[in-house]
Parts: C-alpha cells; structure tokens; sequence
C-alpha cells in the first residue's frame, strides 16, 4: 500500500474518532434504535454476568434504546419432553434473567424481546430427533407456546448448529424435517404475532446439508447469518474473521468466497429475500499466537490460539474491551489493518488479535445498506466497552452499539 493511501486512511479513522467523540458529549441527544429503519439484532450472552468485576454484565447493562431486538442465549432443548428447559436455573429462575429481560420493553416499548435455543454446546442429535416426527414437533412447539405466553417475550431464534452435519449428530433428514418443522411453527407463531428466526451457517457445504433456503425462507421472518469465525487457528495463519471482501492472497484458496459479501449473496441467490437477511457483525476478536513474534503481518504463520483474556476467559477470543486494555497492559501495542476491509488487528509479546471498531464497523454498516440487506446481528453485545475503557474515560459506553446505529442513521 502506498504511503499516500495510508495516510489518508489514517486521517480517515482519526476525523472518525473525533466526530464520534464529539457526538457522544451530545447529551440533548437519544441515540434510539429506530430512527434508521434496519435491525438491530442484539444478542446477549446470560453468562457474561458471572465475568470478574467491573466487566461482570447484568441484564441492567443492556442500552436497549440502541438495539431494534434482544435475543436471550440460551435455553436449551429437553430431549426427554421435547420441550423447552433452563440451562442455567440460578440465572434463569433465581436471578430472574428471564423476567427481567422481559421487562426490558417496559423501559423501551420498541424492542422485541426473543430468546434463543440451542447453541454450540446445546446442539446435536437431539435437534435431528425432535423434528423428526410430527408427535416430536407438536411437543416443542407447544412447550414454545407456553414458554413466549409465560415470560411474555415476542419470538424464538432457533440457533442449531448443524442441521444434516454428521460431525455435529446431523441426518440427511434433517433438511426437510427443518423446512416442515419452520411451516408448522410459523401457523401457530402468526395466530399470536410471535417472530420466527434462525441463525444460520456461512459455509456452503453446511447450508446445502441442512437448509432448503427457498422453503425455510417462506417461514422465518428474520435470517440470522453467522457471518463471523471465517477465520480461525485450523488454517494455521492469523487472520481477521469477519472480512467483507476477498484479499489478494486467497484468491484461489478454500476461503476465496468465505467473506461477508459472497456468504449473503450465497444465501440470497439459494432464496432467501435481502430484507430478511441480517448480517452478522462480532464485537469480539479472534487471538492467536504467533509461530514467530518478529513475523506479524496479516496472514502470519501462528503456533495456536492465543491466551485467554483477564474477563471471559476463553482462549482465542478477546471482547473488545479486552483488546483496548490489552494496548497497555498485555503488550498488544503494535497496530496494523486489513487494508481490503479497513479491519484492524494489534500485535505484542507473541499474540495478535483481529477485532473490530469504529472504522471497520462503519465499512460494514455501509455494505449492508448499499446492498440492501436487513440489518446486523450483533454477537454479543457484553463484549462491546461498556464502561468506557476504550476512550478517553467515560466518554462513551457502548462505543461500537453506537457506531452501528449512526453507521444505519448517516
């Protein structure tokens, strides 16, 4: 890249950096999720309360004027009863995690309040079994039922992870049992104004396996796209995980069309209508450690994944608020970008870590709205720096929830 390109680059991010820091002293003003027309899907991991202070995240956390929908994560399948059950009673039941979330609209009329079931861990045969026979997925639905009249919450995000793989207890069944169990659920969901979505794969081969877009399309009302963890320690190379374009550097590789924009035209050529597709966007980064520290541009030979961070503890992954205390205290000093995709990534003492902010996520808002897509999933909204640590202190909470809504209103 040539120096002339950079530095305008760099002028870029830093008039970027001031109009949001002079627009978050604008107290007259009430950033309101509505007032732009996209979704914003938030979702909010019930785990993060359990995080070390300050960075433990309670449902009193939640900005919900900077979200259009809230999504609870989750509750998991019983496959005993087929219906619904708590995966964390203590915070479900104890803390009223579920209550409380409920009553979230009462503060802010507009949301919509869902929640989730499934998951990573919650996920398996067990999903492939209930919607097997039409007995099993009369069970479910109406444990469903039950469940959105009880906590009064307004619809259900089926996150199944896969449908028809093998590897994760998948049959070839599964693709038309999901589009018959969508059918059946959507009759009973429109008798009650209830929201029917899904979270949904990037890779081909797992949306050929399980999903026949055109019918589930009929049926979900929103299409939650993972359109994250593209990139990952398998490859062997640091990389961001979220890019919006193809790189020179993969141009015939197995990722050539493992990119925001190829994954949502995939899905949108198979059937499923732009307007119902939401555009996953991480507020986390992805971490790795380097095979040598002196070697770290994009792409870098890498050994693993990298050291788990001091608040969510999970190897590979740093919330956004990690990376920023990571530029003072863990070494992540050094900073360099995607230049294709204008996505940042710092390096130090080894690690290297690809994450988001106020430019990259600008570049995406103005990618969804140019192509018309529905809106952003956000995933999660606990890892963005919600006490301020990221800039100059205190000058603003949810620094990258606000970029997203002035990146759909601007």
């Amino acid at each position: 890249m040539n120096s002339r390109l950079y530095w305008k680059t760099q002028m870029r991010r830093i008039l970027l950096f001031v109009f949001l820091l002079v627009f978050s002293q604008k107290s007259t003003f009430v950033t309101n999720a509505r007032n732009h027309g996209y979704k914003i899907v938030c979702y909010y991991s019930t785990w993060a309360v359990y995080r070390p202070a300050p960075m433990s995240y309670g449902i009193n956390n939640i900005p919900g004027n900077l979200c259009t929908h809230l999504v609870y994560q989750y509750v998991g399948l019983d496959e005993k009863t087929n219906g619904l059950k708590s995966l964390d009673k203590y915070f479900d039941y104890e803390l009223r995690g579920l209550i409380d979330f409920a009553a979230l609209r009462l503060k802010w009329p507009h949301l919509k309040i869902m929640v989730s079931v499934g998951g990573w861990v919650d996920s398996g045969v067990k999903y492939s079994n209930m919607v097997s026979t039409s007995e099993s997925r009369h069970q479910f639905i109406s444990s469903v039922l039950s469940f959105l009249n009880h906590y009064k919450f307004d619809g259900l995000d089926l996150d199944w992870e896969y449908p028809g793989v093998s590897s994760r207890g998948g049959r070839p069944s599964d693709k038309d049992n999901l589009a018959l169990f969508f059918k059946e659920l959507r009759m009973e969901f429109d008798k009650h104004n209830y929201i029917l979505s899904a979270v949904v794969p990037a890779a081909e081969y797992q949306i050929n396996s399980g999903y026949d877009v055109p019918r589930i399309s009929r049926y979900l009302h929103q299409i939650h796209v993972m359109t994250f963890h593209l990139r990952g320690d398998w490859s062997g190379h640091a990389d961001v995980h979220s890019p919006i374009y193809q790189r020179p550097f993969e141009k015939y590789g197995p990722n050539r069309h493992l990119n925001i924009r190829d994954v949502m035209r995939l899905w949108n050529t198979k059937g499923a209508p732009k307007s119902k597709l939401i555009v996953g966007v991480p507020f986390f980064g992805k971490s790795f450690t380097l095979l040598d520290p002196n070697y770290h541009s994009l792409n870098a030979p890498i050994k693993g994944v990298g050291i788990a961070g001091k608040y969510t503890k999970q190897p590979g992954i740093l919330s956004y608020y990690e990376v920023c205390q990571g530029q003072y205290n863990a070494g992540l000093e050094e900073k360099d970008y995607d230049r294709i995709n204008e996505i940042p990534f710092r390096y130090g003492n080894g690690q290297w870590v690809g994450y988001e902010d106020v430019i990259s996520l600008d570049k995406k808002m103005k990618f969804i709205k140019s192509e018309g897509y529905g809106g952003a999933m956000i995933w999660p909204i606990d890892m963005d720096d919600f006490v301020g640590v990221c800039g100059r202190k205190g000058a603003c909470k949810h620094w990258l929830l606000e970029k997203v809504n002035s990146g759909f209103r601007y």
